[in-house]
């Protein structure tokens, strides 16, 4: 570039790098090139002396910059398919301000930004702006309208829109909503005034947009969407979920941005331990871990190390991801402030809890020490615990003890029959023990997976490249063992056909530990312990019905024993029954009861939204050999109360030897119980009642069916 006189034309001197405006999707090379011409001009400007020449080369800095910016917004928002702005959050930019610059060609306009976006901006999901007032938990409750705040209702008022919008869009009962905003304290009368005033202040507030309505026996806040910062935080993190890596990054940086302190502030203070607070949180803490693991994937550490640094300040004792904020630092060259960080959670540790760190923990740090940003991410892949899971409290020792004991590699194989609740129970256990293993938590359904495809899964999560996978199952077998060597990682296998399908899925390793789902036994699986699920005592069944149907008062109501009764105390059959008084406050339990009497609709009123007592059935009696479905469907014919072998031959045409096969295998499915022996050791099996009436159902399809 030369220095010319000053006195040329400042748009006819950038006239030869014109082309470059032809080419919105330029490649490395263009940017490098423009890169390096602005370094240069702005060189050139501070150095020049006379002010037509400084002018010269600020207008070439005017023109390269705003091809950068116009290049920048083309590659998040056609590349990467990012809203307006999550490019903006991207890119750091308010805004309002990127979209006047872009709209502008590109350059850079001077003047403070407006607060709102101008006119004709894209409304974009989930980004478009609240059609009423914006209604903020995620910190002190704010209440926004036309940009500026709104002064909050009363104390009781206040609690009672807390609550709430805990809920955006669903309907809480009434004793819910008194527990959540009264405490201990609320009455039916302080709940009534409550709600006059609530509808009240929103009528005043926003009008038609937001409403109180009354349902049955609670309540629903009607809000748009985007006016709750809780629901605009789970959209986000749902679209980040998935999909272009940078996008994601946007997503779920954007989602935390709605953050600005506890949920409500953390008051009232019997809030803050309520299980729905307890998992928003969580939730906040998770949606962290999986964008420090993106950014450090992604080199993009310092994008987002000041928000994981936020969330790891209000989550203290969390150390896998305080193990992850250390990583972040060490990852963006902030060594010294990552060994800081180390000091600060082992001193917390010991000060607080007298324990010292993690082995993740021990990792960072040494990772910090060598100023080494390598990261192998720690997968978090269990399902979501049951909220309301109930009893089962034998089962839960039986496998939680060992694991507190440290002893291992551990294996625990849980059989059961249809329905009975072997996923609910793996699960809650999973959660937990699950800080017991600081190096990741890996989930599969086994139902009809091929081991070789999980074990993929498995190493991709563990940090192996989907490029360098093994080919051969052997190959992958070994690897994964020595990914998991000298680590603790706990593995959730559900629904598992026969032992050689979970084999090759069990670590070697000494701190690992397994547990595996199926309907039938696992004996052949080497080490494992074996528990078989019975149904639950009738108080634990009779509890989880209360618990499911928002109604605690229930226990003391005979038809609540009855419904029980009529499930067999099967856990989902109980749950769908639980769910039916949950969604429908005027059906009183004895008029469910009623339905539930006649053994010809039994298994229709079982079903709700995706949970069906008959699909369950359905599943284990697919699994059956032809033959043993035939025994099945006659078996709905003989007794309730139980039958020996003989007495299956004699229905079967078979001789006692052969019906005895054929009902230890409908026993090992689950389909029919062992419910004891006479006197001279004759063995007697038995049908449930849901299982006769299945099986009767079955007979009548015949063997099509």
């Amino acid at each position: 570039m030369g220095d010319g006189d000053g006195t040329g034309n400042a748009a006819a001197s950038c006239g030869p790098d014109h082309h470059l405006a032809d080419h919105p999707l330029a490649d490395h090379h263009m940017a490098d090139h423009v890169l390096d011409r602005l370094a240069e001009d702005l060189g050139a400007a501070r150095a020049a002396v006379h002010p037509a020449l400084r002018a010269r080369y600020l207008a070439q800095i005017q023109w390269h910059s705003g091809w950068a910016l116009r290049q920048a917004v083309t590659e998040c928002r056609e590349r990467l398919g990012m809203t307006w702005r999550d490019t903006a959050s991207s890119l750091r930019v308010p805004y309002p301000t990127l979209y006047r610059q872009y709209t502008a060609g590109g350059r850079l306009v001077v003047g403070e930004a407006p607060a709102e976006a101008p006119a004709g901006t894209p409304a974009e999901e989930p980004d478009r702006k609240p059609a009423g007032p914006e209604l903020l938990i995620l910190g002190e409750m704010i209440v926004r309208a036309d940009g500026r705040n709104v002064a909050l209702p009363g104390p009781s008022v206040r609690g009672l829109l807390g609550a709430l919008l805990l809920f955006p869009g669903d309907i809480v009962g009434e004793d819910r909503l008194l527990e959540l905003a009264w405490g201990e304290r609320g009455t039916r009368r302080a709940l009534q005034c409550a709600v006059h005033r609530l509808r009240s202040w929103l009528r005043r507030l926003a009008g038609q947009p937001c409403r109180l309505e009354h349902s049955g026996s609670g309540y629903r806040l009607m809000v748009p969407a985007e006016s709750v910062d809780l629901a605009r935080f789970r959209a986000r993190v749902r679209a980040g979920a998935s999909g272009d890596p940078d996008r994601r990054l946007a997503l779920l940086s954007a989602a935390l941005g709605e953050w600005r302190g506890p949920v409500l502030g953390g008051r009232p203070e019997w809030l803050a331990d309520d299980p729905v607070v307890r998992a928003v949180e969580q939730s906040r803490v998770d949606t962290a871990a999986t964008l420090a693991d993106l950014a450090l994937r992604l080199g993009r550490s310092a994008d987002v190390v000041s928000l994981v640094a936020e969330v790891a300040a209000a989550a203290p004792y969390d150390e896998p991801l305080q193990a992850r904020l250390v990583r972040l630092l060490s990852a963006s060259g902030r060594h010294a402030e990552a060994l800081r960080q180390v000091e600060r959670v082992r001193e917390r540790l010991a000060d607080d809890l007298g324990i010292g760190p993690s082995e993740e923990m021990r990792s960072a740090h040494a990772a910090a020490l060598q100023e080494d940003s390598r990261f192998v991410p720690i997968p978090m892949q269990l399902p979501p615990d049951v909220p309301d899971f109930t009893g089962r409290h034998r089962e839960i020792e039986t496998i939680c003890d060992p694991m507190l004991a440290g002893r291992g590699p551990l294996v625990f194989a849980v059989s059961g029959g249809p329905g009975l609740g072997k996923t609910a129970l793996t699960v809650h256990v999973a959660h937990r023990m699950a800080a017991l293993y600081s190096n990741g938590q890996l989930h599969a359904d086994l139902r009809g997976s091929d081991p070789y495809v999980v074990l993929g899964r498995f190493l991709h999560a563990l940090g192996v490249d989907e490029q360098v996978l093994p080919w051969s199952l052997d190959e992958r077998v070994a690897l994964y063992r020595s990914r998991t060597a000298g680590r603790r990682v706990l593995v959730l296998l559900d629904d598992a056909a026969d032992e050689a399908q979970v084999r090759p899925l069990v670590p070697g390793a000494a701190g690992c530990a397994v547990l595996v789902t199926g309907r039938t036994w696992l004996a052949g699986l080497a080490g494992a312990r074996l528990l078989k699920l019975g149904v639950p005592a009738q108080d634990e069944a009779v509890r989880l019905l209360c618990r499911v149907s928002g109604r605690p008062g229930l226990a003391a109501d005979p038809a609540a024993a009855e419904i029980v009764r009529l499930c067999d105390r099967v856990p989902l059959a109980v749950r769908i029954a639980g769910a039916r008084l949950a969604m429908r406050p005027r059906l009183s339990a004895a008029g469910l009861a009623g339905r539930l009497r006649d053994p010809d609709r039994r298994l229709d009123e079982l079903a709700v939204h995706g949970l069906s007592m008959r699909a369950s059935l359905d599943s284990a009696y697919r699994d059956l050999a032809v033959a043993h479905r035939e025994t099945f469907r006659q078996l709905g014919a003989l007794p309730a109360t139980g039958f020996p072998a003989r007495s299956a031959g004699a229905l079967l045409g078979v001789s006692a030897e052969s019906a005895t096969a054929h009902l230890e295998a409908l026993a090992d499915a689950g389909l029919a119980d062992v419910v004891g022996d006479e006197a001279r050791g004759e063995v007697h099996y038995a049908l449930t009642d849901l299982m006769r009436i299945y099986a009767l159902e079955r007979a009548r399809h015949g063997v099509s069916g």
